[in-house]
């Protein structure tokens, strides 16, 4: 495998960072040393800074996300695929002792500071409840519902990532599944 270039180093470890600090949670000392990258490289890729490489970093991490969660439903339903994706998250938060988050969810935290950022964000996970409403729209289910029930689900694993990191425990994602399939788990309005 080819080694990463500057800039791939540079939006890979800004996504780290997003994940185990948030935006506001590190600096470019911090961001370069994770990155092994020169201060000069770094204002080469990215000429407005800290802000630059942010919102790269969300829209990589988005376009990620989004093309793993369409994969998914290209294998299974969507009741299945919200499965995988929440076992997903419970595997990265165990794994990680609870230290990594969702890149997303860091930077539109961070609005007032990095707004760029936190509308690629916002992009992202209107895309994501968007592929879920078409999947659900696929199995047969009225439009408009599927729309709501994809904006619902986004919304739901984001808020378990949140909590399970704040409380140390997977259950947030066990609760939501579990009410997830037993409030559309038989299937939507059609």
């Amino acid at each position: 495998m080819p080694t990463p270039s500057v800039h791939e180093r540079l939006v890979s470890s800004a996504v780290t960072m997003l994940r185990t600090h948030g935006a506001d949670g590190f600096g470019m000392a911090a961001l370069l040393e994770h990155s092994s990258v020169a201060r000069r490289s770094m204002y080469q890729h990215f000429p407005a800074g800290k802000s630059e490489l942010l919102r790269e970093a969300t829209v990589v991490a988005g376009k990620g996300v989004c093309n793993h969660l369409a994969a998914l439903l290209v294998e299974h339903d969507a009741m299945a695929t919200l499965d995988l994706w929440a076992d997903h998250w419970k595997s990265v938060l165990a794994d990680s002792d609870y230290a990594l988050g969702c890149p997303l969810a860091a930077a539109s935290l961070s609005a007032t500071e990095y707004p760029d950022a936190a509308a690629e964000a916002a992009t992202a996970f209107d895309r994501l409840a968007t592929i879920i409403g078409d999947a659900l729209e696929r199995e047969g289910h009225d439009a408009a519902q599927a729309r709501a029930a994809g904006s619902v689900i986004v919304s739901g694993i984001e808020g378990a990532i949140i909590v399970a990191r704040a409380t140390k425990s997977v259950e947030p994602f066990d609760a939501f599944v579990a009410h997830t399939r037993a409030t559309w788990g038989r299937g939507l309005p059609h």
